[in-house]
Order: structure tokens, then C-alpha cells, then sequence
């Protein structure tokens, strides 16, 4: 499964996260967290009947799955393709008026990711990978970092928040952040997921890393990642996805220094 026309989906999610970043609101002072997530819950659920609707025009015979709504088995090399569609990645740097978050779109066939699409709206950066198309940024084809040393790299990750999910799996990511910072040049904690892998993509970041299960949050960056020339698998080297242990994007000449500096 291939889309003839990868135009026609560069600009719906243009177009519909551009919308979405022209009517974002400023988070008012006494505005709680649930008042902020049932914000960006309702203009994701305004982007997301806009995309479906668009995308069954253009592709009847594709079917959809929601950003966080996994199939009961998203491996099955026999499934029928369908859509992974994120419209806000980045929540709170939509809610507090920062730059850096994205929407994300991917096509899911025979259980792999076979074209994606990250935008990131107020610096107009459409990133685009085509399975064994290679990866573009704005037209312009993109490379992973070539670097091999681990001291010298700039890696990112993502903490979740505290409070409002797995007690353990933020100890977990605050342990693997203490590990890494003292085994590379720098790490940063500055965009959206999906956005982040783009960044490795483009060989801005050198690496990313992430703990959770939260594969739709990564499948439009990782497309991204390979077809850029990339390695990415989950934190133990295994495939992405296939027991939750999180993810890890990097160049071939870091990906095994950066499992193994997750060890201690």
C-alpha cells in the first residue's frame, strides 16, 4: 500500500494545523490542568473529524484508528491498512503558546508504518517519509547526524508528566535522564515527541529516547528516523512496539552506545 499523491496529505494536515494553531487560546491564570486538557481535547476532536472526512474522499478504501486507540493486534502482518492521525503533539506547548508542537499523520500497512507526515505549524516545517522513499524537509531530502561518539552527541528525550500517569514509569524515565547526562554532551527536552524524531531525522538532534508505550506518539517521527537512515527500536534494541518498552532513534554509529548507556 502507497499514496500516489503525497500532496493531497501535505496539505490537509497543513491546512487543518494551521487552523488549529490560528485559534489556540493563551492558558488563562486560573485555568486547571483538566480545564486545559479538555481544551486541547476539543480541538483535537474538531481536526480529527475534519482529517477523517478529507481523507475518506481522497482514500475510501483506507481505514482509520484514532492517535491513542490501539488495534487489538498492531503487528498482524495481514491487517488492513489504515490512518494513525495526531492533530496536537505537544499539548502544553500548544496550551502555553510555545512553538515546537505538531501534527502528525501515518499510514499503517501490513502492520508497518509505510508514509508519515510531522508539521510543525508556526515554523511552517512539513516533514515527509515514504517507505524506501527516503525523508524530506520541505522538499529537501534528509540525513541522520553522522556522528559516533556518545560524548559528543546532543540527545533528547520526554519525561511524562508527574501526577498524571505512571508513578513508576516517571521514576523510571527521571533514572534513564540521569544515566544518559552523564554519558553524552548535552540532553533536551524541547519539543513535541513526533517532532523530536523529526529532529533526529534531520540530523539536528543525534538521538531520542523515550520510556512509556505510546507508539502512535512515535510512528510518524520513526518512518521518519529509518528512511533518513536511522536505526529505531525500543530501549532494549528489540522492534518498536512489540512488548512497550519505549523507543530509541539514533544514527547507526550511536544506536548500540545509546541502549547500552540506558543500562545503569
Amino acid at each position: 500500500m502507497t499514496i500516489s499523491d503525497p500532496y493531497v496529505c501535505s496539505a490537509l494536515i497543513r491546512g487543518i494545523t494551521d487552523q488549529l494553531a490560528a485559534s489556540a487560546a493563551p492558558s488563562k491564570p486560573d485555568e486547571t490542568v483538566n480545564q486545559l486538557i479538555h481544551r486541547v481535547n476539543q480541538a483535537s476532536t474538531w481536526a480529527k473529524t475534519m482529517m477523517r472526512s478529507a481523507l475518506n474522499q481522497h482514500y475510501p478504501g483506507i481505514g482509520w484508528s484514532g492517535s491513542e486507540a490501539q488495534p487489538d493486534k498492531p503487528d498482524e502482518a495481514g491487517a488492513s491498512p489504515y490512518w494513525v492521525y495526531d492533530p496536537i503533539d505537544g499539548a502544553y506547548h500548544y496550551v502555553q503558546g510555545l512553538p515546537l508542537w505538531s501534527g502528525s499523520l501515518a499510514l499503517i500497512s501490513e502492520g508497518r508504518p509505510v508514509f508519515s507526515i510531522v508539521y510543525e505549524p508556526l515554523l511552517h516545517e512539513l516533514f515527509v517519509a515514504t517507505q524506501s522513499g527516503g525523508a524530506t524537509l520541505n522538499g529537501v531530502s534528509l540525513r541522520v547526524s553522522e556522528k559516533s561518539d556518545l560524548r559528543a552527541s546532543v540527545v533528547a528525550t520526554a519525561l511524562p508528566p508527574f501526577g498524571y500517569g505512571d508513578e513508576g514509569e516517571h521514576r523510571r524515565s527521571v533514572a534513564l535522564l540521569g544515566a544518559m547526562s552523564r554519558r553524552v554532551f548535552v540532553v533536551r527536552q524541547m519539543a513535541s515527541a513526533s517532532l523530536q524524531l523529526a529532529y533526529v531525522a534531520a540530523g539536528r538532534l543525534d538521538a531520542y529516547w523515550e520510556t512509556g508505550n505510546d507508539l502512535y506518539d512515535w510512528i510518524a517521527g520513526a518512518l521518519l528516523v529509518r528512511e533518513a537512515g536511522g536505526q529505531v527500536t525500543d530501549l532494549a534494541g528489540a522492534p518498536l512496539g512489540s512488548n512497550g518498552n519505549g523507543i530509541a532513534a539514533a544514527p547507526t554509529g550511536l544506536a548500540v552506545a545509546l541502549r547500552e548507556g540506558m543500562t545503569d
